[in-house]
């Protein structure tokens, strides 16, 4: 199932706000509680997702919903490109799906599962988000170092395998961040 498109751009909003969230990792309740908070208005305002909207959290089963929303964009993340490539009937996809907060995907039906698959299928690899202040980039994970923007683009374009694992799965620049490790943190959930 390939993307819909690889990069998926937007022009700036001058009406409202645009919002831009991490992992939400199924606390979709907790994000709306958020929005709420700071007067979010679905009729001017956005919310661009850098993706992992699934696992761990406790409404993963809602992420069909907030994708119908056109208020709502998001990048693919990891975990929307493990339900596009493993089947759960096999033991490497079984192992994903329970050690990474999945559960909730088995518990649904054919259907339900093969609608959610078309739609992250049109999630693109990443959004450039034209601002007041100049274009924003957005990616789940990293881009490979020493790579500008534009460039990182036209490798995703090109279908660069190496750049797409790294939008995906790359850590280097979070590694280089953080010293010393957070512990746990890769498992917190709303």
């Amino acid at each position: 199932m390939p993307s819909h498109s690889t990069i998926q751009r937007f022009s700036a909003n001058f009406r409202g706000r645009d919002f831009i969230v991490g992992d939400i990792h199924g606390c979709f309740d907790a994000l709306n509680a958020q929005l709420g908070q700071r007067d979010f208005d679905p009729q001017q305002d956005r919310v661009f997702a850098v993706g992992d909207l699934i696992d761990r959290g406790p409404g993963s089963d809602k992420v069909l919903s907030w994708l119908q929303q056109p208020w709502f964009h998001s990048c693919l993340g990891n975990h929307e490109e493990m339900i596009l490539t493993l089947a759960p009937d096999t033991d490497e996809g079984l192992n994903w799906f329970r050690s990474y907060g999945g559960d909730w995907w088995l518990d649904l039906d054919t259907e339900t599962q093969r609608r959610i698959r078309r739609a992250f299928a049109q999630l693109p690899l990443a959004v450039e988000l034209e601002t007041p202040y100049g274009r924003v980039g957005l990616v789940h994970a990293d881009i490979p170092k020493g790579l500008s923007w534009p460039a990182f683009l036209r490798l995703l374009e090109m279908g660069d395998l190496d750049a797409r694992s790294t939008a995906l799965w790359g850590r280097s620049r979070l590694r280089r961040l953080l010293s010393p490790p957070v512990k746990g943190s890769d498992r917190e959930v709303c």
